[in-house]
């Protein structure tokens, strides 16, 4: 900002009615010019004590401190303003990043679902549960999520124990038997 410029704006910057866009750059030129920030000590206190003497309100006792505080809380008020910019432009930016990814994801989980259904309808039914349902759970329960109840209850008793072992060995031949069914399955290649 030019010094007119500046200077154009201490009328303005007395009245609070500087235009939003020029309030940081009146704001350092009043700090870095020593002729600037002099003229708008002497507008500012004339302008203002008349003020206070027109409303009969207390006049101030130190106006250079004054207009130091002002032209902080105008300096603050543009800071606050930048960083609502910036903390607004991060929400936006953040959601949709969010919402692209979870798209992306969406995206993904597709994909996978079609090579999932690619490779069933390549391999045919040899690999999947409909074909060996009655193999993979005995007597309709999965073997492995009981086993692992079991084992992650802290009192098993002897009856239990000696329970689980007779259903070991059950198993044990349940499968030997399945073992034997696959072996004689024939394979054939398309």
């Amino acid at each position: 900002m030019t010094h007119l410029e500046a200077q154009s704006y201490i009328m303005p910057f007395i009245e609070h009615k500087v235009p939003h866009d020029k309030q940081e750059d009146f704001v350092l030129h009043m700090k870095s010019c020593k002729k600037c920030h002099e003229e708008l000590e002497i507008y500012y206190t004339l302008l203002v004590g008349m003020r206070q003497l027109d409303n009969k309100e207390e006049l101030s006792t130190d106006f250079s401190k004054d207009l130091d505080r002002e032209l902080k809380s105008l300096s603050h008020g543009v800071r606050n303003r930048k960083s609502f910019k910036v903390s607004a432009f991060s929400i936006v930016l953040s959601s949709i990043l969010i919402i692209g990814l979870f798209f992306y994801a969406g995206f993904l989980n597709k994909i996978y679902s079609f090579e999932q259904f690619i490779k069933s309808a390549e391999q045919g039914d040899y690999y999947f549960k409909d074909s060996f349902e009655g193999v993979m759970l005995l007597e309709d329960k999965d073997e492995v999520e009981e086993s692992q109840k079991i084992i992650e209850s802290k009192n098993v008793s002897n009856y239990q124990r000696i329970l689980g072992y007779k259903k070991l060995v059950n198993d044990y031949d349940r499968l030997m038997e399945i073992g034997e069914e696959l072996n004689n399955v024939e394979i054939t290649t398309d």
